[in-house]
């Protein structure tokens, strides 16, 4: 439902503004695409229907004021994103409060008349600065301090905990100084607030060329573009997850606690040269592994992957059960995509993958899992091996690991590659195995998690077939006097923003870290597959036990695309991980199995 109120004579209208400052009142004229002055009055609007993001504040100027007169508005745009009840009030020669004008005009003014009234949401938009810098002539102090003071009384008229979104304002050439002043007290508030956002609205204007002659208004194509920009660029900086639900159920145990034995790595299928050959959408096709692995493996961990495939789809693996198809431990939509990922194994050592669209299927094996091998110690701090953007970018490396191990558990990073590649890693064999443990396409950065076996002089070689910075994470060693075990589980998803599965709806939001439920109390690390689904901007994950945040990253995916990666990290004494987002998208966590003493 929407209700809207205009004081005064109303005009749909480009608003390009003169002002007349006479002591403390303010005089504003609006033009009309003719010319003809006209009255502007303020609006205000309503819009009461609940939304998954919740409610929202929108206040504004004259700028502002276009967004809520020419339809689909503002208002419409930020519910059509998910927020809901929009409440939002604009008008000519409106400031942040700061000045000593009539009330009506003071934002800070409207601000607490709503608060009164019981509307005080955490989440705000802000569009003031035009006439304020206007206003600050007539204040003794700098124009910079002017600028930041308008700034900081509206933010404490907000009060804490609010998250502000406000755009930077574009001003004529002649009043470029007044314009640069406000924009750098808004980054000025950015760096000193924990939760202010802005948008270098001057760049997008000028770049998409929706400007007109002050310019600082815009026509009505203008402000339909810059409502549809501006609702997706305040979901992206202020949406946040709720805890709406309990935790998820935790998974059934699918074997005995196991240790494992590196293999290889080893490639046991590639159907590009291999029968059945290339998979149809929704084709399964069952891998037997029984001559590479002990005969008493339960499970095994191995590197599957997608290949040339024919569209957006994922990758699922089980022991050859019913629902393979709900599962998913990669996703992909051009190129070669691969991931790795532990899966329970048959009586007859056999399991299964599917794929949801065309592709071949490569399998490499890197690990089994017995009744008797070795057992793993996490790192309680991640250490970085090598970070060749330090140095130079390279196509072999040969790193050093802690001693004793006879394994490691790695996250491998390719960063910004040149062309389309692989990168193999392998305890420093020659020749270089014809196995992959990450795929990535050229100017992307992608990570991938790898078991690794250590050659006999203490070292991991990997070798990328393009030139491509890597970065190399160690998390965990691999020695028969380790000090954990691991439980393979049925795959069970733990966490789904999308569908407040774990509890957490309906984004995960810039910044925000959500603590999941992942193993059982006890459990002292988990495994399994954590994917980013559809991130507004370039984004990446950060999965820990939530001590102190580490400097590395999970899974990386630019914006709107689907990346997973495999996870073996340390989990809270209560079985819970902590999952960071850099940028606003959905976040997935399925555990395959978790580590206990």
């Amino acid at each position: 439902m929407q209700q809207s109120s205009r004081q005064g004579r109303a005009r749909r209208a480009p608003i390009w503004i003169v002002m007349a400052i006479v002591a403390t009142a303010i005089s504003v004229v609006a033009a009309t695409g003719h010319g003809e002055p006209v009255e502007a009055a303020p609006i205000e609007t309503v819009r009461s229907n609940a939304g998954p993001l919740g409610p929202i504040t929108v206040i504004g100027d004259s700028v502002m004021l276009g967004s809520l007169a020419y339809g689909p508005d503002l208002t419409q745009r930020l519910v059509e994103q998910g927020w809901g009840p929009v409440r939002a009030r604009a008008g000519e020669g409106y400031s942040t409060g700061y000045f000593p004008v009539d009330s009506s005009y003071r934002a800070s003014y409207w601000i607490n008349v709503w608060k009164s009234q019981g509307w005080d949401p955490a989440a705000v938009v802000v569009n003031f600065g035009a006439n304020d810098v206007g206003l600050c002539q007539y204040r003794p102090e700098s124009l910079d301090q002017c600028s930041y003071n308008a700034i900081k009384h509206l933010v404490d008229a907000l009060g804490p905990g609010k998250r502000i979104w406000w755009p930077k304002i574009t001003r004529f050439p002649l009043n470029r100084p007044s314009m640069d002043a406000w924009n750098a007290a808004l980054d000025r508030m950015a760096a000193e607030h924990p939760d202010f956002h802005t948008w270098d609205w001057p760049s997008v204007m000028y770049a998409t060329g929706n400007y007109s002659g002050d310019h600082t208004h815009l026509s009505p194509t203008g402000y339909r573009n810059r409502s549809l920009w501006m609702a997706q660029e305040i979901t992206a900086s202020l949406a946040r997850a709720t805890q709406v639900g309990a935790a998820a159920p935790l998974p059934s145990p699918s074997g005995a606690v196991s240790e494992m034995v590196p293999i290889g790595p080893t490639r046991v299928l590639d159907t590009r040269t291999d029968p059945p050959g290339r998979l149809a959408p929704g084709q399964t096709i069952e891998v037997d592994v029984s001559d590479v692995v002990p005969p008493d493996a339960t499970a095994v961990a191995a590197y599957i992957t997608a290949a040339g495939v024919g569209g957006a789809g994922h990758l699922g693996a089980n022991a050859c059960a019913p629902g393979i198809e709900s599962t998913s431990f990669t996703n992909y939509t051009a190129g070669d995509r691969g991931a790795v990922t532990i899966t329970p194994l048959t009586a007859d050592k056999k399991f299964c993958v599917y794929t949801h669209a065309a592709a071949d299927v490569i399998v490499d094996v890197q690990a089994a899992f017995v009744v008797d091998g070795l057992r793993f110690s996490p790192l309680p701090t991640l250490q970085r091996l090598v970070d060749t953007r330090d140095t130079a970018a390279s196509q072999h490396l040969e790193l050093t690991v802690p001693a004793g191990a006879e394994a490691v558990a790695v996250n491998i990073t390719a960063v910004l590659g040149s062309a389309p590649g692989h990168v193999t890693a392998h305890p420093c064999l020659d020749p270089v195995p014809t196995t992959a443990t990450l795929n990535y396409l050229p100017g992307e950065i992608i990570a991938s998690s790898a078991y690794i076996p250590v050659s006999d002089e203490g070292t991991i070689c990997l070798d990328a077939f393009s030139l491509v910075d890597l970065v190399v994470d160690l998390t965990g060693t691999f020695a028969p006097d380790g000090a954990l075990a691991f439980q393979p589980a049925v795959p069970t998803r733990m966490v789904d923003t999308r569908d407040a599965t774990g509890g957490w709806y309906p984004v995960h939001g810039l910044g925000q870290t959500l603590d999941v439920t992942v193993a059982p109390p006890g459990a002292k690390a988990v495994t399994g597959t954590i994917t980013l689904v559809a991130p507004m901007r370039t984004s990446h994950l950060q999965a820990w036990s939530c001590g102190e945040q580490p400097e590395n990253s999970n899974v990386n995916a630019l914006a709107g695309r689907v990346l997973a990666n495999f996870v073996t990290t340390g989990t809270t004494p209560e079985g819970k991980l902590c999952i960071f987002a850099i940028n606003t998208g959905q976040t997935l966590f399925d555990t395959t199995g978790w580590w206990v003493e």
